[in-house]
């Protein structure tokens, strides 16, 4: 029933869909990308870059190693992507520091090598604020649809870790986004939109394994989840940095990881009370199309094997 149940939304999706979204996250510029050609087979609109698009960082967080990995990324780009739509945030192998947050001292310096490798134009507001943070607005199919890419690495607090695991904070002062960012985030989730699609690098609806995610900033996640509940329309969260990708869902809230595309891992079983289906560890991308009632999500290995897919109602 359910090998069934994927043919049918992979079949159905192939004849309907009005917009089709790659995303992904987790790049070794020194490895080879098969999954570039199956994405050019996808026939994909725009593909959404959600961290550690390359891997950069070096333990002194000197950014010349950034910069040449930078270089490579560029020139192993497929001629296909390089003309395709793109957007992108960072996480920590592209922001400088493995694990990096606010008191990294090249931040400033990694947000300009950011901006100029991603060509983000001169009058952008990531050319003259701090953090990656952006938005926009596309109507697709009559719908409008609000794009938000979080800066979870600029003005992120410095994390407990105790052993080899990450511990909550308590202290209600530390923050994820910082205050600008917050600000900015209410206001562009107070315009007129049918559907959010909010790009973080880090998960928000898984709780229990010992990584980075938004729960090790408790009240950080619960602000975000509601802010989100609180608006009247759809809410996907996207999300990457795992090398683990999944389906999670808390109330009408819905969160689509996707992660790594050339950096898998040996398969490992994980689970969460939040989560959907199973997660996957080997080489993976994300699809996310849109149809005229519905989004239809799927997680593809590298080869566009259907490993999980979900169907969210729009409303």
């Amino acid at each position: 029933m359910r090998i069934l149940l994927l043919l049918l939304l992979s079949s159905a999706s192939f004849a309907d869909a009005i917009y089709k979204l790659g995303l992904g996250s987790c790049i070794d510029q020194d490895y080879p990308t098969p999954a570039w050609k199956s994405l050019k087979e996808e026939s994909i609109d725009a593909f959404f870059f959600l961290g550690d698009n390359i891997y950069g960082d070096v333990p002194s967080g000197r950014l010349d190693n950034i910069e040449i990995s930078y270089k490579k990324f560029n020139e192993q780009m497929p001629n296909w992507l390089k003309n395709t739509e793109k957007m992108a945030i960072w996480d920590d192998h592209d922001y400088g520091l493995n694990d990096g947050g606010e008191s990294y001292i090249f931040k400033d310096i990694s947000q300009k090598l950011y901006n100029d490798a991603w060509n983000i134009s001169k009058d952008d507001p990531r050319r003259f604020r701090e953090g990656i943070y952006f938005s926009e607005i596309k109507e697709i199919s009559g719908k409008k649809v609000l794009f938000v890419g979080l800066d979870t690495r600029y003005f992120r607090s410095n994390l407990i870790k105790i052993g080899n695991s990450y511990k909550p904070h308590k202290n209600l002062n530390t923050t994820i986004l910082g205050s600008a960012q917050w600000r900015w985030l209410e206001k562009e989730l107070s315009r007129e939109y049918d559907l959010v699609i909010l790009a973080t690098s880090i998960q928000v609806l898984a709780t229990e394994h010992r990584f980075e995610k938004w729960s090790n900033f408790p009240h950080e996640r619960n602000k975000l989840l509601s802010l989100l509940n609180s608006i009247d329309s759809n809410v996907l969260i996207i999300s990457g940095d795992r090398h683990r990708a999944g389906f999670y869902k808390t109330g009408n809230i819905y969160e689509f990881t996707s992660s790594s595309i050339n950096k898998g891992l040996f398969p490992s079983y994980e689970t969460d009370s939040l989560l959907l289906g199973n997660t996957h560890t080997q080489n993976n991308y994300g699809i996310i199309e849109f149809h005229k009632n519905s989004l239809l999500l799927f997680i593809k290995d590298e080869n566009m094997n259907v490993l999980e897919s979900l169907e969210i109602p729009l409303k």
